[in-house]
């Protein structure tokens, strides 16, 4: 094989991602067009206004609780991996992932970030195994989680819409079945634990858009709050978007015209989790940089080091 022919297949590779993160942007940046179309910027202001001091903080203990939840479902499924994380560290990945993910086309980059990372606080395998053992046990327990996502909404969903909740069920099976080939090492009880800390992770984001509906729509009834809930949030399982923007409104508003409300309440809702949500992760941009100031001063001391010679 011609060493041209070796180089160009990174360049191949790296534009491609160029085109489908460029796609994701577009297609969050015409949902929301279609909002601003059809509602104008009301459902941004309203939503920003009507979240008080107290739902932030709310909202930032819950996203911390996801966080948190995530990391320890990490350390589970990546110890079988023979990849060994402090609790500390892989809280530290898991909030700095969260937030690239909150901000980067897809909501994968930081996970690719985190599962690729080759940090000295973790103790891996040398070589390329350490790389496939850390994309193993990141993609194993994100799909974990998705399965979770999926099976809830399908369970919601199932009645009044059976194809949407039959689709789900079909995206949970396949979301499980490869998850599985890095999941069937853990014995049955890590298992177990790794759906019911996938179960309270889902839980503590169906409950900050729970919050999202008290606070920003108090005249909807809050028994519906949590299937409305759960239907949102699995929209933004799709890895099409920025940060699940766009995909979430379109099924927040989808779902409470289902229900009986009104649509535009949906995607007013919607945006006001999308802050909450947004907010939570801010840590993790104070996690980026503390994590990336070292390795910024080692580049520029190199670069320093060639003008010298």
């Amino acid at each position: 094989m011609s060493d041209s022919l070796i180089a160009s297949r990174p360049r191949s590779h790296h534009g491609r991602l160029v085109v489908v993160a460029t796609l994701q942007v577009c297609l969050t940046l015409g949902l929301l067009g279609l909002v601003v179309a059809r509602w104008g910027l009301s459902p941004f202001t309203s939503a920003a206004g009507a979240l008080p001091w107290w739902a932030v903080a709310v909202g930032l203990g819950l996203g911390a609780a996801g966080v948190v939840l995530q990391a320890l479902r990490w350390r589970l499924v990546a110890r079988h991996h023979h990849i060994f994380l402090p609790v500390g560290p892989a809280i530290a990945r898991c909030w700095q992932a969260a937030f690239l993910n909150s901000i980067l086309p897809g909501g994968i980059a930081g996970d690719a970030l985190r599962a690729a990372d080759d940090s000295s606080d973790a103790q891996a395998p040398d070589g390329r195994r350490a790389l496939a053992s850390g994309f193993a046990a990141v993609a194993a327990e994100r799909l974990a989680g998705t399965t979770v996502v999926l099976i809830a909404t399908a369970v919601v969903l199932l009645a009044p819409a059976p194809l949407a909740g039959v689709a789900c069920l079909a995206g949970a099976v396949v979301t499980a079945t490869i998850a599985w080939r890095w999941l069937r090492v853990l014995p049955v009880r890590d298992l177990v634990t790794v759906v019911l800390l996938s179960v309270a992770g889902w839980a503590a984001f169906v409950t900050m858009f729970v919050l999202a509906v008290v606070v920003v729509a108090p005249e909807v009834d809050v028994s519906l709050a949590p299937g409305l809930a759960t239907v949102s949030v699995g929209a933004m399982s799709l890895p099409v978007t920025v940060g699940g923007w766009g995909t979430r409104e379109a099924a927040a508003g989808w779902i409470f015209m289902l229900r009986g409300l009104d649509a535009g309440t949906g995607v007013t809702v919607s945006i006001g989790y999308g802050i909450l949500a947004l907010l939570s992760t801010l840590p993790g941009a104070a996690v980026l940089a503390v994590r990336t100031a070292p390795r910024l001063r080692e580049v520029g001391r190199a670069r320093t080091s060639r003008r010298s010679r």
